[in-house]
């Protein structure tokens, strides 16, 4: 990507994050025309890998608007990682025009391999966009939270409850199963290990792991683990968990299915998703056209943040919490929730992330 931002960058950037063209400072809010320029048609088939609540608010917000302006469809194609896309990608045979691809180590990978198309920047304006996040062949959409959450049924905000990492690694002082993510990538499973331990957020990278497993190997048989956005929420409405690490949209749609959950954004972190256009893509012209509806489209860039709080860095305009609906504001990147905000290492991840995986699969099974 257009590279991984600095620590001293990031927190900068992670406190803008979301920061949206607001309507007073764009003189208009709708999408209007400017997606309807070109000549296009047909569909979109979005490989999505977020899926849920994520899809339905783009298709009712961002892509509604899209498809009311130029008629081209976007049809999505839900796969939870971005294998799929890879092997597709290798073996030649690509059937998406957009690609939704969950990490900033699986973009970097997907260009490095030429699987990527570039941005036609005659096209997109890439200049709306927040300086470091987009690339030649990609925009990052999606600023998520990997946060600390538990049930307020069992610990209520108003007494003593989980705040901190090294709250989630105590079991005495707090109890009770913790649900993690189990991959070692954009789930924050090793970094809490390693706050909760007592390294620095400037001292986070390069991950020491052997002392991140020996953290995590305090609490191993307590960890209750997850595999997709939606089963860390299941974790939690089915009682298998009272607390743990979930990204901070699926803690807001559990509150939204009146589940007791609140969270904690101290020393959470944050990643990006990247939307790109396959190289080999059927229908390139309007995916293009689409990328440059999605950063101009300023109402539905607020319309989708305040359904899904994974909003889209698309300018450099600094957005409040109290900008957002109330009942949204706890789950949102935005402001004062992102004070002590990290930034996941999107490098580090692509250099180390295949043994990273291995070494974390083999703890795992011990």
């Amino acid at each position: 990507m257009h590279s991984t931002l600095t620590r001293a960058a990031s927190l900068g950037a992670l406190a803008l994050a979301g920061a949206l063209v607001l309507t007073s400072c764009s003189g208009g809010g709708d999408s209007g025309d400017s997606a309807a320029s070109g000549d296009i048609s047909g569909d979109i088939l979005f490989y999505d890998t977020s899926g849920g609540d994520v899809w339905e608010g783009l298709n009712d917000t961002l892509f509604a608007d899209f498809t009311k302006d130029t008629g081209v469809k976007v049809v999505d194609d839900y796969n939870e990682a971005s294998t799929k896309f890879f092997a597709g990608a290798q073996n030649g045979a690509v059937d998406w025009s957009l690609v939704f691809l969950p990490s900033l180590s699986d973009a970097q990978q997907a260009a490095d391999e030429g699987y990527l198309a570039d941005i036609d920047t005659s096209v997109v304006p890439v200049d709306k966009l927040k300086d470091g996040t987009y690339s030649k062949t990609g925009i990052e959409v999606g600023t998520f939270g990997m946060v600390l959450a538990w049930n307020t049924d069992k610990w209520p905000v108003d007494k003593a409850h989980p705040e901190t990492w090294e709250d989630l690694y105590d079991t005495t002082a707090f109890p009770g199963k913790r649900c993690l993510f189990n991959n070692p990538q954009y789930g924050w499973t090793l970094e809490s290990a390693l706050l909760a331990d007592g390294v620095a957020a400037d001292d986070l990278y390069p991950l020491d792991t052997d002392r991140a497993f020996k953290k995590l190997g305090t609490i191993k048989n307590d960890v209750t683990w997850w595999s997709s956005g939606a089963q860390s929420i299941e974790s939690f409405e089915n009682g298998s968990c009272d607390l743990g690490i979930v990204w901070a949209n699926r803690a807001f749609t559990a509150s939204q299915n009146d589940f007791p959950i609140s969270v904690s954004w101290d020393q959470a972190g944050y990643a990006n998703s990247v939307w790109a256009i396959p190289k080999d893509a059927p229908n390139p012209e309007a995916a293009q056209q689409l990328l440059k509806s999605v950063i101009e489209n300023t109402d539905g860039q607020i319309a989708f943040a305040s359904r899904v709080p994974t909003p889209i860095p698309a300018s450099s305009t600094d957005v409040a919490v109290t900008d957002f609906p109330e009942d949204i504001q706890p789950f949102l990147p935005v402001g004062e929730n992102t004070k002590t905000a990290i930034t996941l290492d999107a490098d580090y991840y692509k250099e180390h992330n295949a043994e990273l995986t291995d070494e974390f699969n083999r703890w795992v099974a011990q």
